[in-house]
């Protein structure tokens, strides 16, 4: 998993309205619910046994993601963080359940806060993080406001039968340390299609051509010869290795690298720059993803 978002999600997709289409009451309702969720399942279970430090851990990470999301924003403060008579019964978490929950502001900014506090959270609650995804994507389902909830992002969905059976399950595949770049280029892809970028279809493909190279060097068929995602595709491809995979299979990837991803990651010289509609970008996006699921779970 990603441990920071490139930005904030009030900045992230600045391009589009990510609420477009949501009531008040849509939003008050979600709003209402994952207020619930900072404080059952993330801070509560932060909270301390000791008395003296019960509520330190609490107190940090609201701090940090306050201070975090406050910035991105370009805001001094989003809220107050009241101090108690006693030092050891401040508790910032309740400031932080209340902001989350405060239909007078911004619902960007407090998503926006919300998300930076379950970054700070997660490496605390890693166990238990798989309820917490779930209750969020319940909620934004149950309002139906049009994102997901994963990889430590909150992002646009497109349709929620993509989501469920081709999306949640690739991040679940590559959650292994070893798939690390093939997340960190697919997440890429998916924030510059979602916020207009230039370059979606670019980090879906080099997630992919990463894929084939982490199989091949697990499978120790890389001789080190290598120049490209067709010599690497050729290692898979080989009889001598078992054939990883198919002939068919191997011309439609060496079809898809020479036709979109050599064009777009190298200067396109006197010919005309590849520009993809939005919709083609998704299309690659999803073309990459499928790829990727197949090769893995073969392994």
């Amino acid at each position: 998993m990603t441990q920071r978002p490139p930005e904030a999600i009030a900045n992230r997709y600045s391009a589009a309205d990510i609420f477009k289409g949501n009531t008040k009451d849509q939003l008050d309702r979600f709003f209402n619910s994952v207020s619930g969720v900072a404080f059952n399942l993330v801070l509560r279970n932060l909270v301390s046994s000791y008395r003296g430090i019960q509520f330190d851990l609490v107190n940090q990470v609201v701090f940090k993601a306050h201070e975090t999301a406050a910035t991105e924003i370009g805001r001094q403060a989003l809220f107050s963080m009241r101090s108690a008579i006693l030092e050891t019964d401040t508790n910032f978490g309740a400031d932080a359940v209340e902001y989350i929950g405060n239909h007078r502001a911004p619902p960007v900014e407090r998503l926006t806060f919300f998300e930076y506090l379950l970054i700070e959270c997660y490496q605390y609650l890693r166990q238990i993080w798989p309820r917490i995804e779930e209750s969020i994507n319940r909620f934004l389902q149950a309002s139906s406001i049009r994102l997901t909830y994963a990889n430590l992002q909150f992002q646009p969905t497109d349709s929620s039968i993509i989501e469920k059976g081709i999306h949640e399950p690739f991040w679940d595949l590559v959650s292994d340390g070893k798939w690390s770049n093939v997340r960190a280029d697919m997440q890429q892809a998916f924030n510059q299609r979602d916020s207009g970028g230039p370059d979606p279809a670019f980090y879906a493909a080099r997630a992919l051509e990463s894929a084939i190279k982490i199989i091949s060097n697990l499978k120790e068929w890389t001789t080190g010869k290598e120049k490209g995602a067709s010599n690497y595709l050729d290692n898979l491809v080989s009889q001598k290795n078992g054939r990883f995979i198919a002939v068919w299979e191997a011309d439609i990837l060496k079809d898809f690298f020479g036709k979109l991803r050599n064009p777009t990651a190298h200067g396109a010289g006197s010919d005309e720059q590849p520009r993809l509609s939005r919709h083609q970008a998704a299309w690659v996006i999803d073309f990459c993803i499928i790829w990727i699921k197949s090769l893995v779970g073969r392994l």
